[in-house]
């Protein structure tokens, strides 16, 4: 397998500038499916907070974020646990692309960050949406479902113009990792192939800690990433314990 140097930059908690709402009413137990092409679908993606101003989540430009709600994974290290629980968003996708509209020619693009996005079906017409606006679309996620990826990979106006992929672990360290089963330890590495393949712009990072089996293992999750074409960004979670967990 090839070698890869890994670029190693900080990380901290993220500052608590969005607007997060805890007592937000529970998402529907199942949700109709859309398609891209329906605009007004946008407003169904449950949005938690809306960070306007960004210089962090897509490196080299300046950007509105979108932090959506609900993550089937509990990583040991999240410091965002209160996008967990899949339930309604207290915010609208619409008032993002407004916030865009308004300062057009000072933003380089839009983020949308997690929880993890692709867990909701309508992530396909947000994308589609801002596109409409002329908008470049960073996204962040782990690609738990890979049938997810490769559907929004179908259509150029669906297809994020980058992304920052989470390569959480070795396979078979994700469980203990994120929480998550080896089927989703699958699908993370799949979901990184096929964005792979299609070429699309990404940053693949993972988060450890001191003496975590990420930094055990980082130079083989190095050599991995490598043979997909791409170089490790290691991010260091801060202030944690030996296990990895924020004090409470």
């Amino acid at each position: 397998m090839s070698a890869s140097t890994s670029t190693s930059t900080p990380w901290s908690p993220r500052s608590n500038k969005a607007r997060f709402d805890a007592k937000a009413p529970q998402a529907p137990a199942t949700v109709t499916p859309i398609t891209a092409h329906d605009p007004a679908s946008a407003d169904e993606l449950p949005i938690a907070g809306i960070m306007p101003f960004s210089a962090t989540d897509w490196p080299g430009k300046l950007t509105v974020t979108v932090f959506t709600q609900g993550c089937p994974l509990a990583c040991v290290y999240c410091h965002n646990a209160q996008l967990q629980e899949f339930r309604a968003g207290s915010e609208k996708f619409s008032e993002a692309l407004a916030l865009l509209r308004e300062r057009k020619g000072l933003y380089d693009g839009l983020v949308i960050s997690g929880g993890e996005p692709t867990a909701s079906p309508h992530l396909p017409a947000a994308i589609a949406a801002a596109h409409a606006e002329g908008l470049a679309v960073g996204l962040h996620t782990c690609g738990y479902q890979p049938r997810r990826i490769t559907a929004l990979l179908r259509s150029p106006e669906t297809t994020p113009d980058w992304v920052g992929f989470d390569a959480k672990a070795l396979p078979e360290h994700f469980p203990a990792v994120t929480g998550g089963t080896l089927r989703m330890a699958g699908g993370n590495w799949e979901s990184l192939r096929l964005l792979s393949e299609a070429g699309v712009d990404m940053q693949v990072r993972t988060t450890l800690w001191p003496g975590s089996v990420i930094e055990r293992h980082l130079d083989e999750l190095r050599e991995r990433v490598a043979d997909l074409g791409h170089e490790l960004v290691v991010q260091y979670a801060r202030g944690v314990d030996r296990e990895g967990r924020y004090a409470s």
